[in-house]
């Protein structure tokens, strides 16, 4: 609801579209409390914890590391066949009503099992800088869809330049300030 009115009262919509909009606000609800969805969004998100990981985990989609679909948990494995410096294992297969034909289909992927990781606060950039740095081709890592996910290609330049996460997100911080400001005059709950 807030996203919404924030659209409408900036006029983010092309040729100054205005969405009809009623926001029912929820009773008791605050930034930062946890809410499990009832549907599941995706065949391809089975659980809370891969939902809750999504944010920062589909930012695999735009480079050629398997996020586990072709399991029973995808988003929550990420690998490839090159990275055989890390010890877990996992082999995408076709999955009806999942994935058909999976990325990487057939083929062990050695990576990491973010099952048990915890949920991050903010977005987490650490297995997405680390998987990178272990990658041995760092050329083929990234895929043009990277760009369509990070929003610009800066995000994959600060990577391949070897910037810290601290780096990165200090990079962010007067975009993030300015939305802020923009956000404050919509926000509804506390």
């Amino acid at each position: 609801g807030e996203y919404g009115k924030m659209v409408n009262g900036e006029g983010w919509l092309e040729n100054g579209i205005k969405c009809e909009l009623e926001v029912v606000e929820m009773k008791y609800w605050k930034h930062g409390d946890r809410y499990a969805v009832p549907v599941r969004p995706s065949p391809n998100l089975p659980n809370d914890h891969a939902i809750q990981l999504y944010p920062f985990t589909c930012l695999f989609e735009g480079t050629v590391l398997s996020l586990g679909r072709g399991t029973v948990n995808p988003f929550e494995l990420v690998g490839h066949p090159d990275l055989k410096s890390f010890e877990f294992t996992f082999t995408p297969v076709g999955i009806n009503g999942m994935a058909k034909h999976p990325l990487l289909e057939n083929q062990v992927c050695h990576g990491l099992d973010l099952r048990q990781a915890p949920v991050p606060e903010r977005l987490d950039l650490s297995y997405l800088i680390q998987l990178y740095q272990a990658f041995p081709d760092k050329d083929k890592f990234f895929i043009s869809y990277f760009e369509k996910l990070a929003g610009t290609d800066e995000l994959r330049k600060m990577i391949r330049a070897g910037k810290s996460e601290e780096e990165i997100r200090a990079s962010w911080q007067a975009d993030l300030d300015h939305f802020k400001k923009i956000r404050a005059k919509y926000l509804i709950y506390p």
